[in-house]
């Protein structure tokens, strides 16, 4: 009981520490176009990740634009080609997610 009671405190202290580097990570790849809260540049056409169609798209579709570049095959989001780990790009997800909540 007393190891569970640990592994749950543990967890809870390292969940801040998740969302800051995939704020961090969302910084220097994502943020120049998709602005800092995910709304976009203007002369971008886009780049809103606020938008209902954004936030409707399913995790998976979201992924596959992160990691591949999606259907478009942007060379500018292949960033598992760049060396993002799955484990980061499912963080930039998270994270993507979090900014369409607010």
């Amino acid at each position: 009981m007393m190891f569970r009671v640990k592994l749950a405190l543990l967890a809870l202290a390292v969940a801040p520490l998740v969302g800051q580097e995939a704020a961090a990570l969302y910084k220097t790849k994502c943020a120049a176009c998709h602005g800092a809260e995910g709304a976009g540049k203007p002369a971008l056409a886009g780049t809103n990740l606020l938008t209902a169609e954004a936030k409707k798209r399913p995790d998976a579709e979201v992924t596959a634009i992160i990691a591949e570049g999606g259907k478009k095959a942007k060379a500018s989001h292949a960033f598992a080609k760049k060396g993002l780990t799955e484990k980061q790009v499912a963080s930039l997800l998270g994270h993507v997610r979090q900014l369409q909540k607010k």
